[in-house]
């Protein structure tokens, strides 16, 4: 369960970090539910965000090379490209399923809905993957272990401010798997 967390989150802060642009949340649907934050770009600004320990801060403590930021940055394009029209798929087909279900349409026309968007999410999710794996390549094995350390000290900060953590059932680590 932490393996799968580390990679999810090295992920995002590889592909959120790199470059001179920065993203923001903009709100999509999600496994869970509708207004979970999906990575895009701020249209509502040219400003960049501070930073108050976030990815940029991460990606200096790894001491990242020149030459790394570069190769990361140019894997972060190639999925870029690779996962907005999947993104965008996923936005439209979920709010068909969000008006099939305040309607009257069949649950076998719901069922087939459902099976579309997790097909979406599965795609999304493996080209994460592929990208992670990608700028894993890229890291020392010096800079991998750093960065597991950092993460687990980010995270227990996380629970710590969220209350998880001392038996707490809201945590994500210690609830059961599907």
């Amino acid at each position: 369960m932490l393996k799968m967390a580390f990679l999810g989150i090295l992920t995002s802060i590889l592909t959120l970090s790199l470059g001179n642009s920065w993203v923001t949340a903009k709100p999509v649907v999600t496994e869970t539910g509708l207004n979970s934050p999906l990575l895009a770009q701020n249209q509502t600004s040219n400003r960049k965000i501070k930073s108050r320990g976030g990815p940029e801060r991460l990606m200096e403590q790894l001491n990242l090379s020149a030459e790394q930021k570069k190769e990361m940055q140019a894997i972060r394009q190639k999925y870029q490209g690779k996962t907005r029209p999947l993104h965008e798929q996923l936005r439209a087909q979920m709010e068909e399923l969000r008006q099939m279900m305040d309607g009257n349409t069949s649950k076998d026309s719901i069922r087939a809905k459902h099976d579309q968007v997790i097909n979406l999410r599965n795609q999304l999710a493996s080209l994460r993957f592929e990208e992670m794996l990608e700028n894993r390549d890229i890291l020392t094995l010096e800079q991998r272990q750093q960065f597991a350390q950092l993460m687990q000290q980010r995270r227990a900060k996380m629970r710590a401010s969220k209350g998880w953590g001392n038996g707490n059932p809201q945590d994500p680590d210690l609830m059961p798997l599907p």
